[in-house]
């Protein structure tokens, strides 16, 4: 019987402890709409202090560091991502990111500010 503890008790200890590490550090849950919106600002915000090569993400200017939470939005709420846009009032630039819903950031782009004039065409119907 000592000899079944002695071979048991390690081989238990180690299942235990790997089951342990196998769930430390993550949610099982898929990322919410508000979450989505943290992670969007969290990368605007990591961008401004250095360029974000893995997203094809340039370092972007020190005022995308404060945005306030209303500065991003989804705008698409796709099967698997969020897609979601954060405009920086303090310049012409919007920061689109596709975000899965496992948390991670798989695609950025930032763009000009599209300012719609109101100027009519002079071209005739």
């Amino acid at each position: 019987m000592r000899k079944l503890l002695r071979v048991f008790s390690p081989l238990l200890t180690l299942f235990f402890l790997s089951i342990a590490a196998a769930h430390e550090g993550h949610d099982h849950m898929p990322v919410t709409m508000k979450k989505a919106v943290e992670i969007a600002l969290a990368t605007a915000r990591d961008a401004s202090f250095a360029a974000q090569p893995a997203l094809s993400l340039p370092q972007l200017e020190q005022s995308w560091r404060d945005l306030p939470v209303g500065a991003a939005q989804i705008v698409e709420n796709g099967r698997g991502y969020y897609l979601v846009r954060v405009e920086n009032p303090s310049q012409t630039k919007i920061l689109h990111l596709k975000i899965l819903l496992d948390g991670r950031v798989e695609a950025a782009n930032v763009s000009d500010r599209v300012v719609s004039s109101a100027a009519t065409s002079a071209i005739a119907p």
